[in-house]
């Protein structure tokens, strides 16, 4: 497994815990929004030893890791990671854009995984244009089966692009996806993004977010606003 960079501790990023993220190199969406351009290529930045030695320091006072990316679930051996990761008694936070439903069922099967953030990209008719190209949004579909299907905590989460993302995605996202207990709105953020055109995008502002919220809320049993 490749790591592009960890960061050593947020208490922004695991809901209730204080904890590190990992970042895992490479991905197989190109979102042009994407705020972390340097991942996607698959570069390893950071070795795995390293990032278990820094954990096993902090074993106590962090009490859990972010596995983020990137996209985690591309990787063979994050299995293994995830196991070690536990093995030093910390909660596990999996980021992933729900591109491999089976993966994602196996690692909550093994009891590997305690909090799974879903990105939802869009509504269906648009997740072509918000990926950078061909996905089938079924999979995406399948891994929020997957995370009805085997419990513990989870959410889906949408980063509020304009142009990308709409109130009627917002609506549609429901239509398509039905009910969950967490939706999280995620502010865009403008600046370094893999396509430069989208660095120059003005964000939806509040009043949009609160359209949002009330939208989503027919579907989602809690909306949280991030970010804006």
């Amino acid at each position: 497994m490749k790591i592009g960079g960890i960061i050593p501790f947020t208490l922004a990023d695991f809901p209730g815990r204080p904890a590190a993220v990992v970042f895992t190199a490479g991905c197989n969406l190109r979102c042009p929004f994407c705020h972390n351009p340097e991942l996607v290529s698959g570069s390893e930045a950071v070795a795995i030893a390293e990032v278990l030695a820094f954990l096993a320091q902090r074993a106590g006072r962090l009490k859990g890791v972010c596995v983020s990316g990137g996209e985690p679930t591309l990787h063979p051996g994050l299995r293994e990671f995830l196991v070690q990761v536990k093995e030093l008694g910390y909660a596990v936070k999996l980021d992933t854009n729900g591109t491999a439903p089976e993966h994602l069922a196996e690692l909550l099967q093994d009891g590997l995984v305690d909090y799974t953030a879903l990105d939802v990209k869009t509504s269906p008719a648009k997740y072509d244009l918000a990926c950078g190209g061909s996905v089938d949004p079924d999979l995406v579909a399948a891994s929020a089966a997957v995370l009805r299907q085997f419990g513990g905590e989870y959410e889906l989460r949408t980063t509020a692009v304009p142009g990308l993302v709409e109130l009627a995605d917002i609506a549609a996202v429901g239509s398509w996806l039905g009910a969950v207990p967490r939706y999280a709105l995620q502010q865009f953020r403008p600046g370094k993004t893999l396509d430069p055109q989208y660095g120059l995008v003005a964000p939806h502002e509040l009043p949009w977010f609160r359209a949002a919220a009330q939208l989503a809320g027919t579907w989602a049993a809690e909306v949280v606003i991030r970010g804006t």
